[in-house]
């Protein structure tokens, strides 16, 4: 019963916060937050792990963050590649003292370090937290795979973890596309070669994003990254082998995001009003506060100061105009999109 209250305010309170940020209140409820920068892969559209390495936040660090950020019900914990770190387990029991409320925790994988990986998530799993998913990143059919991700074996041992992940209580474990011209044409591909490894595989099991270019995160500007030329045939090809549009909230996210992919590709811009800032902040690995994964623009340290005080500085106040006057460099980001999708009901539904 203590586990089901728990879980009822946790919901209740995100569901608060979509509503308020309908309203047009901005409270952020999402926080993205870069727990390293260092990576077992060496991915040609992404180069976080070229970047210098530097500091990286404690469990003590994301808890006081939480502890000073009290509208947060949605934990994105990313890198790099996390587990790297042997201490991801203690930064999501430190998350969750910090925020008892929190509704909603994920993080992304290579899914490299399976023997690492599997029983770290049980244990996460096993704190209770409302809704906690793991996406493990697939590029393509084995050799395309591994080609992008820069790594012999990559697809073997991605494999390995999804399907050891997939099955497991307490965690919705999920495997995410993220589509560029190296691989939009290959979604059937990848497809098939999931469906000859994975026993009773849906493609309703793969996330699929677009791919993103940003000098502060992934610090990808000059790999050349073109998104894919033809995003309605990619598109289809997805939602054409689920069958239906959408079967849970998450399915429903997804297929709007899709719908309106090809309208990104095309403008360069937020198909919705980007809700950056409004309903989630960034942080680096640093500690230092930024709208989003793209728009660089420092608002100063997440581990020295409490959140409503960096957004209420002058500056906070300028990047959120900005924001919302579409002057931003523009993206259409699943770590943005889904909660812009959410703060813009009305629009997303029409725009669908």
């Amino acid at each position: 019963m203590n586990r089901l209250l728990r879980h009822a305010r946790a919901y209740g309170g995100l569901l608060a916060a979509v509503v308020r940020a309908n309203l047009g209140r901005p409270a952020p409820f999402k926080a993205t937050v870069v727990l390293t920068e260092r990576c077992d892969c060496r991915c040609e559209i992404c180069w976080i792990w070229k970047k210098p390495k530097g500091r990286e936040p404690t469990p003590a660090d994301v808890a006081r963050f939480l502890r000073g950020a009290p509208t947060i019900r949605w934990l994105n914990l990313t890198g790099g590649e996390v587990f790297l770190r042997d201490d991801v387990e203690a930064v999501a029991e430190a998350a969750l003292e910090a925020q008892p409320r929190l509704a909603v925790l994920d993080f992304p994988t290579t899914g490299q370090r399976t023997e690492r990986i599997v029983p770290a998530v049980e244990r996460i799993a096993r704190l209770g937290i409302p809704r906690f998913f793991v996406t493990v990143s697939v590029e393509g059919p084995p050799a395309l795979h591994d080609r992008l991700r820069g790594r012999a074996g990559a697809f073997d041992r991605m494999i390995a973890t999804y399907g050891a992940l997939r099955r497991r209580r307490g965690v919705a474990a999920f495997l995410g596309l993220t589509l560029s011209a190296h691989n939009a044409d290959a979604v059937d591909a990848t497809l098939d070669a999931l469906a000859a490894r994975l026993p009773g595989f849906s493609p309703r099991e793969v996330h699929v994003n677009v791919a993103t270019t940003s000098g502060h995160y992934y610090d990808n500007l000059a790999a050349g990254v073109r998104k894919p030329a033809r995003p309605h045939a990619a598109v289809r090809k997805v939602l054409a082998r689920r069958r239906a549009r959408w079967h849970s909230p998450t399915d429903w996210l997804e297929a709007t995001y899709l719908a309106l992919v090809p309208r990104h590709v095309r403008t360069g811009r937020s198909p919705l009003p980007c809700a950056s800032l409004f309903t989630s902040v960034f942080v680096g690995a640093d500690g230092a506060v930024r709208p989003c994964t793209v728009f660089d623009r420092p608002l100063g340290d997440a581990y020295a100061t409490p959140l409503p005080v960096l957004l209420a500085t002058p500056e906070a106040e300028a990047a959120r105009a900005d924001v919302a006057a579409d002057r931003c460099p523009g993206c259409w980001s699943p770590c943005e999109a889904y909660q812009t999708i959410l703060a813009r009901l009305p629009r997303a539904i029409a725009a669908r």
